[in-house]
């Protein structure tokens, strides 16, 4: 017992472990071995003239330096070595900072987004997006959810708002009087309807895509005439099966199928770049269509919904630019119909 507690007495290990390491470098660099050695002979034979050729004893201190010299540029060369490997590893842990950086971000821009697979879920993030919302664009085929709910929406949060401000609202939708892409989207519409578990209505057709049209454009007259809202609509000539809806928040992209999930971008004070690339594209979009529904005169509609007749609808459709012979092939009472009573689909 005794001497295991001596053995194991770290101020007995400690000459050993000195001569240990000692024995290691001088295995590693045998060199220093030699120039110890090499200079203890030059001292001794200098210092008791065993030597008496001055030329002799230059050679073997040159020796003895040239080995020095040796050992010096070995040495050089290791920590050159270990520069590099410093370098080296510097330059790694740059890589690896980079990738957190990376990660970081990523981490930063999914906060910002977020999928919506519930009509529960879609209809709160558009109700979220709302309540503070002096603004609204749409971007999408008919609009019948921007009529039946974003209009009447913002027309209450203008009321109730004590600025007495109008409200600006753009919208694009598809041309009514496109017949050819009403009719590809009417097709398209109808595949949908076809689809397990779809809940697109199978009534889709030419007829009823102008009809929907022409009844969001009838709907933005009106609650321009009677709201605090001032409404833009401009007419496109393809569809697409994605619809934008934007806030001063968020912003919220859906199918045409209200089964199909939903894309919430949400804007956050340093996360905002995707918001604002969506933003700018809906911008672009929008300068890009000629402003072809423009009221020429002051066309008035009631404000009460059950006095509206169809004689308004063709007025105000016809003021704002839709050709006559457009109106005159659908039902004027379909569109009032829609304009004014739609319901939204996420209810």
């Amino acid at each position: 017992m005794t001497a295991s507690r001596k053995s194991q007495d770290p101020a007995s290990t400690r000459p050993q472990s000195r001569a240990a390491r000692l024995f290691r470098g001088l295995r590693r660099d045998p060199e220093q071995l030699i120039i110890l050695f090499a200079a203890a002979t030059v001292a001794v034979l200098g210092a008791t003239d065993s030597v008496n050729d001055a030329k002799t004893l230059l050679a073997a201190t040159l020796a003895t330096l040239a080995i020095l010299g040796f050992s010096l540029f070995k040495q050089a060369m290791r920590q050159e070595a270990n520069d590099q490997r410093v370098v080296e590893l510097a330059q790694s842990m740059n890589v690896v900072k980079n990738g957190i950086d990376e990660v970081e971000h990523a981490l930063s821009a999914n906060s910002t987004m977020g999928e919506l697979t519930t009509r529960a879920s879609k209809q709160k993030a558009f109700e979220t997006a709302m309540l503070t919302a002096d603004m609204w664009q749409f971007r999408g085929g008919t609009g019948s959810f921007t009529r039946a709910w974003t209009l009447p929406a913002l027309a209450t949060r203008a009321r109730e708002s004590s600025t007495g401000t109008h409200w600006r609202v753009q919208l694009q939708i598809l041309d009514p009087q496109n017949p050819t892409r009403c009719r590809e989207y009417a097709e398209y519409r109808a595949k949908l309807s076809r689809r397990r578990g779809s809940t697109v209505e199978p009534t889709w057709t030419t007829e009823y895509v102008q009809t929907s049209c022409l009844a969001t454009i009838f709907a933005a007259q009106w609650h321009q005439q009677h709201e605090f809202l001032v409404i833009e609509v401009r007419l496109r000539s393809e569809f697409s099966t994605l619809r934008h809806d934007i806030s001063p928040e968020s912003i919220i992209i859906t199918n045409e199928d209200s089964h199909f999930p939903a894309l919430h971008i949400r804007r956050l004070e340093d996360a905002s770049a995707l918001y604002h690339a969506y933003r700018a594209d809906f911008d672009l979009s929008f300068a890009s269509l000629k402003p072809t529904l423009k009221a020429r005169s002051d066309v008035r509609v009631p404000a009460d919904k059950a006095q509206v007749t169809d004689d308004d609808v063709f007025r105000v459709l016809r003021d704002v630019g839709i050709a006559e012979q457009t109106l005159g092939e659908l039902s004027l009472g379909s569109i009032r119909d829609l304009a004014l009573n739609s319901t939204s689909p996420y209810h």
